[in-house]
């Protein structure tokens, strides 16, 4: 090595250390990531208990690591090598050979967790005395299977629902007939599955490409095969006469990014594009929306445009999470439904509220109401427990069915 290059690799090394380092003191902490879709690391000053127990440092490297300057720059960089070198994956998170499509691992529950899961929703059926459907949205790796690269591990193949159908029954013998319309002798099984696998499959526009929720177009296919599942036809019409599966989609938004484009800090991939089909207030503009964000009702709405204007996107559909939210539409052929919900649930509320007179949003993360009380008090006529399935294999919250 001689002596220039020496030189040239000692500044190259201090301008890097120095540099990154007067850059982090100089530039002001950001307190979100749009990128990666999460709150940041803020500096806090030491104390002596903190520097004693070790905490500070801790925390300051917590610091450095979120407050790194060009960190959005970085994430990216990184994921562009791991895609240069090869790999299909870069932080849970597979590329579509398509070079847009972003699959989030999906991580198979163990039997004895999926009957213990299904168990609670068999104990609902029993505690009711009207019709209880179940279904699992399939996850995005199962309906654009084609999409995965060769020999991804980890992803949906289809026997979580499978599994999950066989422990909570399936449709009656006599498929023709809706469960709630069997005799008692007949009506074997306390839950009723409605499979939305068929309906989903192979349909590249169902599930958002950065994103793992379903889309409008996967909402709206998603909600005739729940209504038929329940043995109804849906008798939605808009103002002109013409059903609202011939209205026409209306782009809202052309730059979501979603979920699994946070994680995979995949920057070459093009926005997503968000629709609505359903005008604010139904077709014939008397549906009613009441959030209960905070425990208390409040006057809300279909949709949410301020939403469009932040990171998560996808809440423009009805706000986004809460505990309850009731749906109304006076002019609407069937009566009330409890649907016991996740984040699924928010896209498909607008075709839901175009067929029941209520809809009852009710999220078992953020509402400890009894379920059973509840129906009753609300006269509710039939309850549909929808979970995507990757939620339904995480999410803690199930036991509250049984209660």
């Amino acid at each position: 090595m001689n002596k220039k290059y020496a030189i040239f690799i000692t500044a190259l090394f201090c301008l890097f250390t120095f540099g990154f380092g007067a850059a982090l003191i100089l530039s002001p902490s950001r307190d979100f990531s749009d990128q990666e879709n999460r709150y940041l690391a803020q500096f806090r000053a030491p104390t002596p208990a903190t520097l004693r127990s070790g905490e500070f440092m801790e925390k300051f490297e917590d610091y450095v690591s979120d407050q790194f300057p060009l960190r959005d720059q970085w994430i990216q960089l990184k994921a562009l090598s791991e895609r240069a070198l090869g790999k299909q994956e870069n932080n849970k998170v597979y590329f579509g050979t398509d070079g847009q499509t972003l699959f989030a691992h999906f991580t198979a529950p163990t039997q004895e967790e999926l009957k213990q899961k299904a168990g609670f929703v068999n104990k609902l059926g029993e505690n009711l005395d009207v019709p209880v459907y179940f279904s699992l949205v399939p996850d995005k790796s199962f309906v654009l299977s084609e999409l995965l690269p060769a020999n991804a591990p980890n992803v949906d193949d289809g026997s979580t629902i499978d599994r999950v159908r066989e422990l909570c029954g399936d449709l009656p013998p006599d498929k023709s007939r809706p469960w709630s319309e069997l005799p008692p002798e007949d009506a074997v099984f306390q839950v009723n599955f409605i499979d939305l696998r068929g309906a989903l499959a192979g349909t590249e526009d169902s599930f958002y490409r950065t994103d793992h929720h379903w889309t409008t177009m996967g909402a709206q296919r998603a909600c005739q095969a729940l209504l038929e599942g329940m043995g109804l036809v849906s008798q939605a019409a808009g103002a002109d006469g013409l059903s609202y599966q011939a209205l026409p989609y209306t782009q809202v938004s052309g730059s979501f990014y979603g979920t699994t484009y946070s994680a995979a800090g995949a920057g070459w991939v093009d926005p997503d594009s968000i629709h609505a089909v359903i005008p604010e207030g139904g077709t014939k503009g008397r549906v009613t929306v009441t959030g209960y964000p905070e425990g208390q009702p409040i006057e809300s709405s279909l949709y949410h445009p301020e939403k469009l204007a932040v990171k998560d996107k996808y809440a423009y559909f009805l706000g986004g999470n809460q505990p309850l939210c009731v749906i109304e539409n006076p002019d609407a052929a069937n009566g009330k439904l409890l649907v016991v919900r996740d984040s699924y649930s928010d896209s498909l509320a607008p075709f839901l509220a175009e067929e029941f007179r209520e809809v009852h949003l009710f999220d078992l993360r953020y509402n400890n109401l009894s379920l059973k009380q509840y129906a009753a008090d609300h006269e509710i006529d039939q309850v549909l427990v929808l979970y995507s399935a990757a939620n339904f294999t995480t999410d803690q919250n199930l036991f509250k069915l049984g209660l």
